[in-house]
């Protein structure tokens, strides 16, 4: 848990962000499992949300990131799962689409969240420059 005695009225600087932030990374970590939203995170933490972001994207820490988001997703998915299966024969037309959108909207989360495994669009930039490079390669050989 964080110590409360270390947020001050006013926010952070970014280094003291960094700081605080380190401190309490498998809080952050943790809240972040658990869908707490960058917003409420950096209120909590009294730090700018682009020093939270920045602070979560350095290359020691974006790994442990992207499982906390992971985990948020599959728990998203689960709770898109349950309202299309609390629909009922007895229920009335605006009921069922209100817990279809609900659905939509949750699986929408979990897509943002693991657009490796829910988004059927995305692509690794790893894979797109690996096959651009050989092309580059082919058309510039044949000059």
């Amino acid at each position: 848990m964080h110590d409360l005695k270390e947020i001050k009225k006013k926010e952070l600087s970014k280094s003291d962000s960094f700081e605080l932030l380190s401190k309490n990374l498998d809080y952050v970590l943790n809240q972040i499992s658990k869908n707490v939203s960058y917003a409420s995170l950096a209120k909590e933490f009294n730090v700018n949300v682009a020093n939270l972001c920045f602070f979560l994207n350095q290359d020691e820490i974006r790994e442990k990131k992207e499982v906390a988001l992971q985990i948020a997703s599959y728990k998203i998915i689960d709770e898109a799962k349950q309202y299309l299966e609390s629909i009922d024969a007895d229920d009335t037309n605006a009921s069922v689409r209100k817990k279809c959108e609900l659905s939509q909207f949750a699986t929408y989360i979990a897509k943002v969240k693991n657009r490796k495994e829910f988004d059927l669009n995305y692509k690794e930039q790893i894979n797109e420059q690996s096959q651009v490079m050989p092309k580059l390669e082919i058309i510039l050989n044949n000059k």
